[in-house]
C-alpha cells in the first residue's frame, strides 16, 4: 500500500507540473483537454500487463488469509446476516471500528483535497503570484504526498508491529500543526508557506487508513471494504469544496478560517483514530 501511495503521489506531481505548464501556455481550458490524455496509454498498459493473482501468470498464489478479525469471527458474522448481494455491506457496517475508520478517511480527504483545491488559489489571490510561481510554490504538496509513503508502511509494519492507528493519529497531529501555521503566517512568506505545505502533505500521506480497512477484514472483504472507505472519502472531499467555497464567497475570503477548519478536521481524525486502537 505504501508503494501504491508513492505511485499516486508521483502521478500528482507529474500532473501538477504538466497542468501548470499547460495553463501558462494555452489557458485553463487546455488543462482539462490535454493532460488527461496521459491516462490513455497507461490504461492500455495496465490492461495488457497487470493480472489479478500470481496464478494468472503461472506462479503459486500467496496465502492471504490473515486479517485483524479472524476467519472464524468473519464466518460467524456472515452466518448471522441474511445471505444476498448486500451481505458484505452488512458485515462491514455492523463493525463500529470500520464505521469509525470510514469517518477518518472522510476527514482525511477533506484536508487532502482541500489543500489541493485551495492552497494554489490562496497564494494566487492573496500573495499576488503568477500562475507559474504559484505552481512552483504549491508543488510542495504533491512532493509531500509522494515521499511519505516511502517510509510510512515500513514504520507501521516494522517499528509499530503492524499497528495502524498510531500512524494515523501522529499523521493527523503533525498535519494539523502545519495547517495552523499556514493560517497564521502571511501569504507573502512563500518560503515558509512552501515548507509548511510540504510538512502538511507529508504528514497526510503517513496515514494508513486504507490499509487499516483491508487489515480488518482480510482478502474476503478487501474489495468491498476499500471501495466503501474510498467512496466515503470522496463524499467528504466533494462536501469540503462546497462548504469552503460558500465560506469564502459569503464571508469575504477569510482564508485563515479555511486552514483552521482543515486543522480541526485533522484533530478530529486523531481523536477517532486513537479510539479505534488497531
Amino acid at each position: 500500500m505504501g508503494l501504491v501511495g508513492v505511485s499516486a503521489g508521483l502521478s500528482m506531481l507529474i500532473m501538477w507540473t504538466v497542468t501548470g505548464w499547460t495553463v501558462s501556455e494555452f489557458g485553463w481550458r487546455a488543462a482539462f483537454r490535454y493532460p488527461p490524455l496521459l491516462m490513455l496509454p497507461l490504461g492500455i498498459v495496465l490492461f495488457l500487463l497487470v493480472r489479478d493473482r500470481p496464478s494468472d501468470v503461472g506462479l503459486e498464489d500467496l496465502d492471504q488469509s490473515g486479517s485483524l478479525n479472524s476467519e472464524k469471527e468473519l464466518t460467524e458474522q456472515f452466518s448471522q446476516i441474511k445471505e444476498g448481494p448486500f451481505a458484505p455491506y452488512r458485515v462491514l457496517f455492523s463493525n463500529w471500528r470500520f464505521v469509525a475508520t470510514s469517518q477518518v478517511k472522510g476527514l482525511e480527504n477533506v484536508v487532502r483535497y482541500g489543500l489541493t483545491t485551495w492552497a494554489p488559489l490562496y497564494y494566487f489571490e492573496e500573495a499576488g503570484l503568477s500562475i507559474e510561481t504559484t505552481a512552483v510554490v504549491t508543488v510542495a504538496i504533491p512532493i509531500g504526498y509522494l515521499t511519505a509513503p516511502l517510509v510510512s508502511g515500513w514504520i507501521s509494519d516494522v517499528l509499530l508491529d503492524g499497528r495502524r492507528s498510531p500512524m494515523i493519529a501522529a499523521s493527523a497531529v503533525v498535519s494539523a500543526t502545519a495547517l495552523i501555521g499556514l493560517a497564521i503566517i502571511p501569504a507573502e512568506n512563500i518560503y515558509t508557506g512552501a515548507a509548511l505545505l510540504f510538512i502538511g502533505a507529508f504528514a497526510m500521506s503517513l496515514s494508513m487508513t486504507s490499509t487499516l480497512a483491508v487489515d480488518m477484514f482480510g482478502p474476503r472483504y478487501a474489495g468491498t471494504a476499500s471501495g466503501v472507505i474510498d467512496g466515503h472519502g470522496y463524499v467528504y472531499a466533494g462536501a469540503q469544496a462546497i462548504i469552503f467555497a460558500l465560506v469564502l464567497d459569503t464571508a469575504g475570503a477569510p482564508w485563515h478560517l479555511v486552514f483552521l477548519g482543515l486543522a480541526a478536521a485533522r484533530i478530529l481524525s486523531a481523536i477517532i483514530a486513537w479510539r479505534v486502537r488497531i
